[in-house]
């Protein structure tokens, strides 16, 4: 009995112990925690306060430099890009081709020259805020205006003064848009020159050529990784336009390779159907095919329509369906009959069969049986043709196939599996 009363006694001395202990350990605890939660907001405070002292960044410079290269004193040419090339003739056009596009160097991925982190996704509109980095693209991309087949303005988005100030275009007119390729400008290159008189003599109206090539002349990779810079200043070109009265829905952009890549994400990022339409020849593969987000976007609100030409498969796109009308032009799209030398490859010959069919046909035909469909194969009238000249491809979406030649000017007036259809 004295046994069980002395444990008893224990135990209600126990209990008695632990239960005052408690609320001691839970004040140790709370006081312990406290010390640490102070510390780490001193620390989090002075490190506010060292960056306060600190010059302030641009707001979306952390933004940029996770997509693009970093850019450097050094890799700024040191060339005026309003500079005029030599020989010129009345309309301002160069009368000889940069030696760049005359080589045949393919589309190398120096992954020195760019960030191998993945693009993110476009940010909506408005993102066009004041910006250090992009203060240096504004400066150097020139954009030339055209009236009447003559070079009447040069100008960048630095200059105080308003786009359409000194150029004879009227904001009611209709506009065209050319955005050159890789190693390419607006003055010296035949399909440019070539496009600008078809567009002057069947569209008429004003004509801007987008000149970046104070940026494009260096490594294709380099190039790749300033893609979103370049994109912004001609999405900031074209907000610019629209302040001083030009319509989008009269608008109509062109763009070959890496320019066709960049046309394509200017109508995406006004989004929409806004803009009257967008053609593209062969839109650049290299550094886009790999990026998650180009294989998950299509162009399909990028304009009221969107006509892309694919002629090569080294060069160009592996993804030849995102577009109202995907033409898939010679030999399934991935090569053609006429291809030569540098630069008029399988790729190179695009532009050119695009100014072609202003006069000539290449016309639509069945899917050849050689050829895999990648997308919905589209239903056309008869004599449907690739270009600007056709004028029912409201009516038209899908996959299209168009032989080619290797005799001028390349085009294929019969059909082999339905010789009747075109008569």
């Amino acid at each position: 009995m004295r046994s069980c009363g002395r444990s008893e006694t224990v135990s209600v001395v126990v209990l008695v112990l632990l239960a005052t202990s408690l609320p001691l350990l839970d004040g140790a605890r709370v006081f312990g925690g406290g010390r640490v939660v102070g510390r780490i907001r001193e620390r989090r405070l002075e490190r506010i306060r060292q960056r306060q002292l600190l010059p302030a960044a641009p707001p979306e410079e952390d933004f940029y430099s996770d997509f693009a290269a970093d850019f450097t004193d050094d890799e700024v040419p040191e060339a005026d890009a309003r500079e005029v090339p030599t020989a010129v003739n009345d309309r301002g056009n160069g009368s000889s081709t940069t030696e760049a596009s005359k080589n045949g160097d393919d589309y190398v991925m120096d992954p020195e020259d760019m960030v191998d982190e993945e693009r993110r996704p476009p940010l909506p509109i408005p993102v066009l805020r004041p910006n250090a980095r992009r203060s240096v693209f504004e400066e150097k991309i020139l954009f030339r205006f055209y009236h009447d087949g003559n070079l009447t303005k040069m100008t960048t988005l630095s200059d105080d003064d308003r786009l359409l100030n000194g150029t004879e275009c009227s904001p009611d007119e209709r506009f065209a848009i050319i955005v050159h390729g890789w190693r390419e400008n607006c003055y010296e290159v035949p399909w440019v020159a070539d496009l600008r008189e078809n567009l002057r003599k069947y569209r008429g109206g004003c004509i801007a050529c987008v000149d970046y090539s104070a940026f494009s002349s260096g490594g294709y990779g380099g190039l790749v990784g300033r893609f979103r810079d370049i994109r912004d200043v001609i999405l900031h070109f074209l907000q610019q336009l629209r302040y001083e009265g030009v319509q989008f829905e009269r608008l109509y952009m062109f763009g070959f390779s890496f320019g066709a890549q960049l046309s394509l994400d200017v109508g995406n990022q006004i989004g929409s159907n806004e803009l009257e339409a967008i053609d593209t020849c062969d839109m650049a593969g290299p550094g886009f095919d790999s990026d998650r987000m180009f294989k998950q976007r299509n162009f399909l609100s990028a304009a009221k329509n969107v006509q892309c030409i694919h002629t090569s498969i080294d060069k160009g796109t592996k993804f030849p369906n995102k577009c109202h009308q995907n033409w898939r032009m010679g030999v399934c799209g991935f090569r053609q009959a006429a291809a030569g030398p540098p630069p008029l490859g399988s790729h190179g010959l695009c532009p050119v069969f695009y100014n072609l069919a202003f006069k000539y046909q290449f016309l639509a035909q069945p899917k050849p049986p050689e050829c895999v469909a990648v997308g919905e194969l589209a239903n056309y009238p008869r004599n449907y043709r690739m270009g600007y000249m056709e004028d029912r491809r409201s009516e038209v979406r899908g996959e299209l196939f168009a032989l080619t030649s290797d005799v001028y000017p390349y085009t294929v007036f019969t059909n082999p599996y339905n010789f009747f259809e075109y008569f």
